[in-house]
């Protein structure tokens, strides 16, 4: 068990947490009650506090004065299914428009002082906006819910193998640090933490995490499949590690398979976005994911605009229900999920199956209309040449497809015309395909790996 923190000297047990502290573990104690409650008592409440945000929205922020009154939404009335289908949805592109008349007027002083969110999302184009003291403190509250649902131990070393700057906690050595991070670190004293540049290779990144030995690590799930691979095939073990933890990028089955057969221990999702912070976590007994309404309106609609069934795959927007800075109101993020229906753990939040791609990765057919793209199996490819360390599909245009690929070796022109065979038969229309050879592959500004991007899409 671990002991909070205690802010008075000489008292260590009951602790008397600070501030922070307090103020968190009072939203802890809160979470872990409305976690179980019915999917509809979870709405009333959603509702209470979009009332008081339409309320505030509508009197002091420009953007969202003329939105109200020309979708005939009383801003000030009880909110209901109804009220939120009425409402248009806000695109990026109308939120990057709307400049400063997209920020409130008149902040609440008891929300504290705001800082910038700048995020390029799931589309590409940048988005500049103000979260505040009280989005803050959700988000870590978040964060301390995800790690007592995984059930994991805070005294023990917290490893990251994720992006940051050039030159910046590179091998062998990483960078350190003496606590997991503000959020667990304001209530426990907790392990150190350890980060590794993500650009490391393969073979910096197991001997660092073999010095380190971890309890925990964290990482994209492409890196962390490519990890686990290097490690089967090498017969490499990292008998310290207790549980995987995966950000940014979206996990496959491969994803959960691999790591449990590299190193025997589960894997543990979550779905956050610089926007609204986390939007699902991944349940503790289940590979489905958790809304975490308490934070967030999330909704899953289909083209027309209709909310989506279990099973049914459709466009994620959301409205943060406490950022009363820089409001957003039905916000599509660009990104697809697909519906589950009620969990089996017994808690009523909504549950999300998975995410299942980004707007920018759908592939854009001559008809006007887009799908993810089925790239085929990573076996067929190896099956014409194993030379193909790294690839990535770009969609240039309507009717072109560039692979861009890191390899070994030379490919031969018969190796080419058979891969450009399966490509074409995967995608199921006639592309005409190129292949790039390039020294490296890309990353996203936050260090995240893509099979497939379009430039046409979205």
């Amino acid at each position: 068990m671990s002991i909070p923190r205690s802010s008075v000297p000489g008292i260590v047990s009951p602790a008397i947490p600070g501030r922070m502290a307090s103020l968190l573990l009072s939203l802890l104690y809160q979470l872990d009650q409305t976690q179980w409650l019915a999917p509809e008592e979870i709405f009333d409440l959603q509702a209470k506090q979009l009332r008081l945000l339409f309320s505030h929205v509508a009197r002091t922020v420009p953007f969202y004065q003329r939105r109200f009154a020309e979708a005939g939404v009383d801003p000030d009335a009880e909110v209901t299914r109804e009220t939120l289908d009425r409402l248009p949805i806000l695109r990026r592109a109308e939120l990057q428009a709307a400049g400063k008349d997209i920020n409130t007027t008149a902040l609440p002083k008891s929300h504290g002082k705001t800082h910038q969110i700048e995020t390029s999302g799931s589309t590409g184009r940048a988005v500049r906006m103000y979260g505040t003291e009280v989005t803050n403190l959700f988000w870590r509250a978040c964060v301390m819910r995800e790690h007592f649902w995984q059930g994991r131990d805070l005294g023990g070393k917290l490893a990251a193998i994720r992006w940051t700057r050039k030159g910046v906690a590179m091998p062998p050595d990483g960078a350190r640090g003496d606590s997991w991070g503000p959020a667990s670190g304001a209530i426990y004293p907790t392990g150190p933490a350890a980060l590794l540049n993500v650009i490391s290779e393969l073979p910096d990144q197991v001997a660092w995490l073999r010095k380190e030995a971890p309890d925990y690590l964290i990482s994209f799930p492409s890196n962390l499949m490519a990890l686990a691979k290097h490690c089967i095939e090498r017969d490499i073990s990292l008998p310290s590690l207790k549980q995987v933890m995966t950000v940014g990028e979206t996990v496959t089955d491969q994803t959960r398979r691999l790591v449990r057969e590299a190193w025997g221990i589960p894997l543990k999702d979550s779905y956050s976005s610089e926007e609204a912070g986390y939007l699902t976590i991944q349940c503790p007994e289940y590979d489905v994911y958790h809304v975490q309404s308490e934070n967030v309106l999330v909704e899953v609609v289909d083209e027309s605009g209709r909310a989506c069934g279990p099973g049914e795959v459709g466009r994620v927007l959301i409205t943060p229900l406490h950022n009363f800075a820089t409001p957003l109101v039905r916000y599509e993020l660009g990104d697809y999920a697909e519906v589950g229906a009620p969990c089996a753990c017994g808690r009523g939040l909504p549950v999300i199956t998975r995410t299942v791609g980004r707007q920018r990765n759908r592939l854009a057919l001559p008809d006007g209309s887009t799908v993810f793209p089925y790239l085929g199996d990573h076996g067929d490819y190896k099956a014409i040449t194993t030379a193909v360390q790294r690839f990535q599909f770009i969609q240039r245009s309507i009717s072109e497809i560039e692979k861009l690929m890191v390899v070994s070796e030379p490919v031969t022109p018969e190796q080419e015309e058979q891969m450009r065979a399966l490509i074409l038969r995967n995608l199921g229309h006639p592309f005409n395909v190129t292949f790039t050879y390039v020294d490296e592959i890309p990353l996203s500004p936050r260090g995240k790996y893509e099979e497939f991007v379009s430039e046409v899409a979205g």
